[in-house]
């Protein structure tokens, strides 16, 4: 451990101590994440839906994101303009984000799983 990073943990171990009813910065508690779909989030679960496939997909594997010119003509079909086409473009951008995050440690599990059913440890 750097000491740089060493300072980042012994912060977080007295923010833990100075606030401990504040469950988000507890070390020994499990962190889990509660989600609750609201009204306005099927606009984007929709866009994401119709656009998935509108992206850069490789034939060795691998996905770039969704292409802009794809969210652009999404938000022109559906008259999203001004603000509303910046924070569209915000959201389905961490949308898509988490989408390829997962995508890419599926197919690291995918490799490593591969590798050893025949004998490698490392890709060649």
């Amino acid at each position: 451990m750097t000491p740089k990073e060493r300072e980042i943990e012994e912060w977080k171990a007295a923010l833990a101590e100075e606030f401990p009813d504040e469950d988000w910065i507890q070390r020994d508690k499990p962190q889990t994440e509660e989600f609750e779909p609201r009204p306005w989030h099927g606009l984007y679960f929709r866009a994401f839906d119709a656009l998935q496939f509108d992206r850069f997909i490789g034939s060795m594997g691998g996905e770039g994101p969704i292409y802009y010119q794809a969210l652009s003509q999404y938000a022109r079909d559906y008259g999203i303009s001004g603000a509303d086409l910046q924070a569209f473009h915000l959201f389905m951008n961490a949308l898509d984000g988490e989408y390829l995050k997962i995508q890419a440690e599926r197919q690291e599990k995918d490799n490593a799983r591969r590798d050893a059913k025949n004998g490698s440890t490392e890709n060649t």
